[in-house]
């Protein structure tokens, strides 16, 4: 009885004190800057719906969202959505140029972006790169750190793009762990081994061969906790093969973790989460679940034991819930309590022997 009635005072605690994950890599991706050619309020407004459409992309997770009628609506209505902005001179090719750096403001574009059910991908899974290159029959690993102009690119663009990418560092730890042939076989337990050393939730690896004109092909893997998926980058050059790269991983990556609003989206998804003990694991819980896109609202119904009942308000389907929550880290999947043996209740009423019902169960991760 104790422990029952101490987490429900933890549970009225909790929700006067549970903090949010930081805000500032989610509000990263609102934030654009252009070439402008004065200050005028019309090269301002032009260049501020540019803006909105790369934000759209990075957003969405869609390189081509731009073509749809609902994002033109909404870069047509770009100045409306603009928290701040301001102008910046720098210096490119001797000549100095003048730039509006503008940040969108997060809530109202995000709110915008659902009320057209176009598609919001804020949790972004780290991606980690591995690259093999094969030229005149030779394979070696291929190191970005050599090539500070294809590697500064490459970050550039994951950033326009909005994929975090974990670049390894390609020392002799990295070398002895991993070797071309495990990339080009695709040999997981190698990969595995020398990935552990770095922070990532997903990992590219790519296999490049080069072909006449300095040009190359790329033949991909990108590896998460659900499998893999394979593709091609056909014959370019190396930057712009590894853009390509870049751009069909986000496609995919955006395929599974943004969820796209739906006339009538769902509710009352109910989940069970054991092993909350303390305020520290509710902290740790509340703030991975800030995260989620497919989460449009949750309210703590019931706590039982260590455990605590959750009912989701989501945007998209249970289904995806329930891949967020298993990806997440945080959260280990548990089979459904045994159904109680029935009694009779005029010898014996009936008493709660179990969590409450709910349509997923999960244990919190110490």
């Amino acid at each position: 009885m104790k422990n029952r009635v101490s987490i429900w005072v933890l549970g009225l605690l909790l929700l006067l004190v549970a903090g949010h994950a930081s805000a500032d890599a989610l509000d990263e991706l609102f934030v654009a800057e252009a070439v402008v050619t004065d200050e005028s309020s019309a090269a301002r407004n032009e260049t501020l719906s540019a803006l909105m459409a790369e934000v759209l992309v990075r957003v969405s997770g869609d390189p081509a969202i731009g073509s749809q009628a609902a994002a033109r609506e909404l870069i047509a209505d770009a100045p409306s959505l603009v928290r701040q902005y301001r102008y910046r001179s720098e210096e490119r090719n001797g000549s100095v140029v003048r730039l509006l750096n503008a940040t969108f403001d997060r809530a109202s574009t995000e709110r915008a972006m659902r009320a057209r059910h176009l598609p919001v991908w804020t949790r972004r899974p780290q991606v980690l790169v591995w690259l093999a290159s094969e030229r005149g029959g030779k394979r070696t690993l291929f190191s970005l750190e050599q090539n500070p102009k294809i590697r500064a690119a490459l970050l550039e663009h994951s950033r326009a793009r909005g994929v975090p990418l974990q670049l390894p560092l390609m020392d002799l730890e990295d070398q002895a762990q991993l070797t071309p042939a495990d990339l080009w076989s695709d040999y997981r337990p190698g990969i595995e081994l020398a990935s552990a050393r770095y922070p990532h939730q997903v990992v590219l690896t790519g296999r490049l061969t080069a072909r006449r004109g300095d040009r190359w092909v790329g033949d991909w893997t990108l590896i998460d906790g659900d499998g893999s998926r394979t593709f091609a980058t056909e014959s370019a050059a190396l930057d712009d093969t590894l853009r390509s790269a870049v751009d069909r991983a986000q496609r995919e990556l955006a395929a599974r973790y943004a969820p796209v609003a739906v006339a009538g989206d769902s509710g009352g998804t109910l989940v069970y989460v054991a092993n909350v003990r303390d305020i520290a694991g509710y902290g740790r819980l509340n703030a991975m679940l800030d995260t989620l896109d497919v989460v449009a609202g949750r309210a703590l119904r019931q706590a039982w034991s260590d455990g605590l009942l959750f009912d989701f308000k989501l945007h998209g389907s249970a289904e995806q819930l329930q891949r967020a929550l298993q990806q997440s880290g945080m959260l280990a999947a548990e089979p459904p309590p045994l159904a109680p043996l029935p009694v009779d209740p005029a010898v014996q009423p009936p008493v709660p022997t179990g969590p409450p019902a709910a349509d997923y169960h999960f244990r919190l991760l110490n």
